[in-house]
């Protein structure tokens, strides 16, 4: 029980965020700002090349972590998408699939990855060396495997005959209250401030801006679920399950135990995938590099992988996308599945480098 406990604790504050991050992009939206911000692209550029958006998602992930992005672009690139008559779930799904395939770059990028450096002592460095090209490696065969499905450009000019002037009320108190967000992504951290602190204040000021409490937006639900499994996988899995497997050395095992996390993240969820892993460890080895690679960008395969597949869920489904796990599937799998191969190949290939 103590294990649970000490799991659970550190789940708290990612299913925080959940339940902040859904009701701040819907009071965002309820301010106007995505709209209103669809509107001033609209009118400065005819055609947005869509590798502009998948760069920008996967900056954003990188700089700051892969909630925001769900949280702020996926909503934003639905307006685009439908202001221009383009196919709304292959736009939407640029950030689910790069708030996987670019939360490896930095410890802030990914929460499992901010446990793993909290419990391994690990340092910005030891990550960057080891994560950092499979996530690229993912983020490029992503794009080429997406460029083959969807288009690579979206109009805008399209709705600019038809639209009125954008709101500047919303894009001066939604800009100031994003801005303020991204700061304390930044700096918060290391002054005590944890990011759902963040969100939290942020969805004050908008109840208060918008005079409005998005209820039914929560999704405590989802939240309770993730926490539950998180606990059962915690007593049924031993804690040395893994303490074998992770001290696995070869280039072959690398790459096996990535595409294996993968699958048990996608099984289970990241974050209890994460943890009962480090349970049975106490240092970094090729192994643990590969079952974070795998966890952190296999994550997009099914719904269930990360929480932010489940907060993209709520938020794409509020923006009047049709969503089942069959259509999931179909969107994520033909560019997840190589983009994870593309890691699990280019970590073999670090390790074996280093001999």
């Amino acid at each position: 029980m103590d294990r649970v406990a000490e799991n659970l604790e550190a789940l708290v504050p990612a299913l925080v965020f959940l339940c902040a991050g859904v009701p701040l992009a819907a009071l965002l939206d309820r301010l106007g700002l995505f709209e209103s911000i669809a509107v001033v692209i609209g009118r400065r550029w005819e055609q947005i090349p869509v590798v502009v958006l998948w760069v920008l998602a996967a900056v954003t992930t990188a700089v700051l972590n892969l909630d925001t992005t769900v949280v702020l672009l996926t909503p934003l690139y639905a307006r685009l998408a439908r202001r221009s008559g383009s196919d709304v779930l292959a736009i939407v799904a640029i950030p689910l699939l790069l708030a996987s395939f670019a939360s490896s770059f930095l410890p802030v990028s990914n929460l499992t990855t901010l446990i793993a450096v909290d419990r391994l002592d690990l340092s910005v460095g030891d990550v960057i060396g080891h994560l950092a090209l499979p996530s690229l490696a993912a983020c490029t065969t992503g794009w080429m495997c997406y460029r083959r499905r969807h288009p690579t450009h979206i109009a805008t000019h399209i709705a600019t005959s038809v639209d009125g002037e954008p709101d500047r009320r919303a894009i001066v108190i939604g800009g100031t209250v994003v801005a303020g967000l991204l700061v304390g992504f930044v700096v918060g951290p290391s002054v005590g401030v944890d990011p759902w602190m963040l969100a939290l204040a942020a969805d004050a000021v908008l109840v208060a801006v918008t005079r409005t409490v998005p209820w039914r937006t929560i999704p405590l639900v989802t939240a309770l679920g993730v926490a539950a499994l998180g606990a059962s996988v915690t007593l049924v899995v031993p804690g040395d399950l893994l303490s074998n497997p992770l001290g696995a050395d070869s280039a072959a095992a690398v790459a096996v135990l990535t595409v294996l996390a993968a699958l048990v993240a996608n099984a289970v969820n990241n974050l209890p995938a994460v943890l009962v892993a480090l349970d049975g460890v106490d240092h970094a080895t090729w192994g643990t590099w590969a079952w974070l690679t795998g966890i952190n960008i296999g994550a997009a395969l099914l719904p269930l992988g990360a929480l932010a597949n489940l907060l993209w869920w709520r938020i794409a489904r509020n923006e009047g996308v049709e969503l089942s796990l069959g259509r999931y599937a179909r969107t994520t799998l033909p560019i997840a599945l190589p983009a994870l191969g593309a890691a699990a190949a280019t970590l073999a290939v670090l390790r074996a480098l280093a001999g």
